[in-house]
């Protein structure tokens, strides 16, 4: 099935919308690569998405290695939901530091 085709079924784009440009590309290679001015790009990247209702999230959906494990995307996306609803916050990719840390710390 077609991107544009799925696009359809799910009503994002109507039957009657000319698709006016189709660009494709295939990366060889891809890999977040941890540095430490990334929170400074990724943070505007984030929200102009989320601007246009894009919630880049999953295994390096948010483009944070510290946070891509399969658990971590499951969390991902149950947090999404909750901020969404008003339920909560997304601490995993907030607050990698928080969510790795481990339940029971040395005090």
């Amino acid at each position: 099935m077609s991107v544009i085709g799925a696009l359809r079924r799910d009503r994002l784009i109507d039957d009657g919308n000319e698709v006016v440009s189709r660009w494709s590309h295939f990366e060889r290679y891809g890999y977040p690569t941890p540095s430490l001015d990334r929170d400074a790009v990724l943070v505007p990247l984030l929200a102009d998405l989320e601007r246009h209702r894009i919630f880049s999230r999953g295994r390096f959906g948010a483009w944070k290695y510290e946070v891509s494990n399969q658990d971590h995307s499951f969390m991902q996306g149950v947090e999404l939901v909750n901020r969404l609803t008003g339920l909560g916050e997304e601490l995993t990719i907030t607050r990698p530091d928080v969510v790795n840390g481990g339940a029971f710390q040395k005090r």
